[in-house]
C-alpha cells in the first residue's frame, strides 16, 4: 500500500483559527540593514551650476559683475537689462582691515589695565568693608611708649598783653567776627534819612534864568538799600538809591506872574557815582507837570539851567548843586 501523507491542520484556539495572521509582517519591526557606503567612501557632492541673475539660467561661463564680484549673468543683455535693480545694492567689497602691529597692541593692552586700575582707586567701598583709608585712626594701636600729662604752657604777663593786643578784636566787623568771614550790616533805613536830611537842609538856592527863577520846592521818595559787608577783615560802603526832587520855575510875562512845575528823578545812585572814570553816574530824567505853559525858547533855557543831561554836571546847574551834597553824603557814609 502506498503511504499517503496528510498535512498537518493546526490545532484551533478555543475554536478560532489564527493560522491566516502567521504571515503578516509588522511595520515597526525593524528591518535588517542593507549594505552602504561608509562616509569615506560616499561619492563627492555635484556643485551648484551658476545661474544667470537675470533670466535664472544655468550658465557654463559666467560674466561677473565688475564691481560687486557677487553676481553673474549669462550674456551682456542680461547684465544690462538687471542694471536698473543691481545698482541699488552693488558696491564694492570692503577692504579688509590692516592688522595691528605688536607696537600698537601693547600700547592699546597698557591703556586698557591704566583705565582698570583708574576705575578700581574711584571705587567706594562699602561702610561694612575693612579697606577704608579714610578712616585709618580704627586701627590705631597702643605702643609700649609712657603716657603723657600735657599741661598748659605757662606765660608771663607781658607776652599775653601782646597776644591780646594782636587777636582780640578783628580789623573791622562786630567782636565776635574775629576770623573776619562774611558779616553783613542792613543800614538803609539810616543811610535813606540822612541822604534825604543832606538834600533838604538848608534849601538849595534859587536859580535865575530866562527872566525867571527855579526854586527847589521838596526831596521825596528817597527810596533803595544800603549796607556795611565786611569781606576777609575789610568793610564795604555799599548802596543803591533814588530820590526825587520836584520844582517850581515861575517868571513874569505881560499876563503877570506864571509858574510852570516839574521833578528831576535820579535813580541808581550807587557807592560807584564819584569814580574817577565818570562811567558810573545815576540815571536823571527830567519831567514837567505844566509844559505847555512854557514855550520852546523858555523851556530849552530851563532845561540846560537844571542840568540833566551829563554826569558829571555842568557847574552852575541844579543838579551840580544836588551832586555837591550827594558826594558830601557819599564821603559820610563811610564814617557811618
Amino acid at each position: 500500500m502506498t503511504a499517503v501523507s496528510a498535512a498537518v491542520t493546526p490545532p484551533k484556539r478555543g475554536g478560532v483559527d489564527y493560522s491566516k495572521f502567521d504571515n503578516i509582517v509588522d511595520s515597526d519591526d525593524e528591518k535588517p540593514a542593507t549594505t552602504s557606503k561608509s562616509a569615506d567612501e560616499k561619492a563627492p557632492a555635484t556643485p551648484e551650476k551658476v545661474h544667470c541673475h537675470n533670466c535664472m539660467k544655468d550658465i557654463n561661463k559666467p560674466l561677473r559683475c565688475g564691481i560687486c564680484k557677487k553676481v553673474s549673468y549669462c550674456s551682456q543683455k542680461c547684465q544690462k537689462d538687471d542694471w536698473s535693480y543691481h545698482k541699488r545694492n552693488c558696491k564694492k567689497p570692503e577692504e579688509p582691515k590692516p592688522k595691528a602691529s605688536p607696537e600698537e597692541k601693547k600700547v592699546k593692552k597698557e591703556a586698557k589695565e591704566e583705565r582698570r586700575r583708574k576705575e578700581d582707586d574711584e571705587k567706594i567701598i562699602d561702610d561694612d568693608g575693612e579697606d577704608l583709608n579714610w578712616y585709618r585712626h580704627r586701627e590705631w594701636k597702643p605702643t609700649q611708649e609712657a603716657k603723657k600729662e600735657f599741661r598748659p604752657t605757662q606765660i608771663n604777663s607781658e607776652e599775653a598783653a601782646a597776644t591780646m593786643k594782636t587777636s582780640a578784636t578783628p580789623a573791622a566787623g562786630s567782636v565776635w567776627n574775629a576770623a573776619g568771614t562774611w558779616e553783613d550790616k542792613d543800614v538803609t533805613s539810616l543811610a535813606q534819612s540822612t541822604l534825604r536830611e543832606k538834600l533838604s537842609e538848608p534849601t538849595l538856592r534859587d536859580i535865575d534864568v530866562a527872566g525867571g527863577a527855579i526854586s527847589v520846592e521838596e526831596v521825596e521818595k528817597v527810596e533803595g538799600d544800603a549796607s556795611k559787608p565786611v569781606i576777609r577783615g575789610k568793610m564795604r560802603h555799599i548802596f543803591d538809591l533814588s530820590f526825587k526832587v520836584k520844582f517850581s520855575f515861575k517868571w513874569m510875562d505881560s499876563g503877570g506872574q506864571q509858574q510852570a512845575t516839574g521833578s528831576l528823578s535820579i535813580t541808581d545812585f550807587t557807592n560807584d557815582a564819584f569814580s574817577e572814570d565818570g562811567q558810573n553816574g545815576p540815571v536823571m530824567e527830567l519831567s514837567f507837570k505844566d509844559r505847555q505853559c512854557l514855550d520852546a525858547a523858555r523851556r530849552l533855557a530851563v532845561e540846560d539851567v537844571i542840568g540833566a543831561k551829563s554826569w558829571p554836571p555842568s557847574a552852575g546847574t541844579l543838579t551840580a548843586a544836588l551832586a555837591e551834597r550827594m558826594k558830601a553824603w557819599a564821603d559820610e557814609y563811610q564814617e557811618m
